[in-house]
């Protein structure tokens, strides 16, 4: 069986580290981070929903780390790129709020080293000619359902993604809990990935190309309703947006587990696929 090459691992757990680092920070540690973090990350909301990208993020690195084939990763790609652009555009646009002196904390600098290199750092590591090489046949088509619930996802998240990014205080009279416009640039960035990440998955013609893919939408899914949940108090009181917000984290991943397990009785059977048909006499 194939292994990753040595830098693929080095560059997806160090992902993974830097990720994880920064979801148990926004998870346990909320009082340091105005003084610590790179940027003041507010409301408590704000640090949550973060913080519950960055669970996605720890598991998107360690599958990375751990997969030698690039059929099955090549679904990162455009998203990964969208994902860090948008941390990039926010940080530059907002970079008087950031906590540049080195001596109070070095995240700010280490951030912005960060989100330069690690998608430059993949691009690098993407086998040529893999982006266009024939997909496998393993895992048996995406269903019509599936496909049409990755677009859905994508056009619904691209559609908030871009009001945060573009017109954050629009976005703020209605959104359930408080934003100030560089922590919803910031969101914007998880809304804007995975957007491109649902549309590129809908375009995959067999389902193991994409089946890790959808675990890890479903494990984002869990993240978010979890802390919608657990910080429920956090939001806004009087919008009706928070019901609404947490009532569609629910209905997407409950959705994306029924597809997955539907995809999963769909695929070909392993001796029907690996057994020759019998030759007439």
């Amino acid at each position: 069986m194939s292994r990753p090459r040595a830098e693929q691992v080095a560059w997806g757990l160090l992902g993974a580290l830097a990720a994880a680092a920064f979801a148990v920070w926004m998870f346990l540690f909320p009082g340091s981070i105005a003084e610590r973090f790179a940027w003041d990350v507010h409301p408590r909301y704000a640090q949550a929903f973060i913080g519950a990208g960055y669970i996605f993020r720890t598991a998107f690195f360690l599958n990375a780390a751990r997969e030698p084939d690039w059929l099955r990763l090549r679904w990162i790609v455009w998203g990964n790129l969208v994902f860090t652009g948008t941390l990039l555009f926010a940080t530059y646009w907002h970079a008087d709020e950031f906590n540049w002196n080195p001596l109070q904390t070095p995240l700010a600098h280490l951030w912005i080293v960060l989100y330069i290199f690690e998608p430059v750092t993949m691009l690098y590591l993407i086998p040529r000619g893999v982006l266009r090489a024939t997909a496998p046949v393993s895992g048996g088509p995406l269903l019509r359902l599936t496909k049409g619930f990755l677009v859905l996802v994508a056009g619904f998240l691209l559609m908030n993604g871009l009001l945060l990014l573009i017109n954050p205080e629009f976005a703020a009279r209605r959104w359930a809990w408080e934003l100030n416009p560089l922590d919803a640039r910031i969101s914007a960035a998880w809304l804007l990935g995975w957007a491109t990440w649902s549309a590129t998955m809908a375009f995959a013609q067999d389902w193991d190309e994409i089946k890790t893919a959808v675990q890890l939408l479903i494990l984002n899914g869990i993240a978010l309703v979890g802390t919608a949940i657990i910080f429920r108090d956090e939001f806004l009181p009087g919008r009706g947006t928070a019901a609404g917000y947490t009532g569609w984290l629910l209905v997407v991943t409950v959705l994306a587990i029924a597809l997955y397990v539907l995809q999963e009785r769909r695929r070909p059977l392993a001796h029907a696929m690996a057994t020759p048909a019998p030759v007439p006499s």
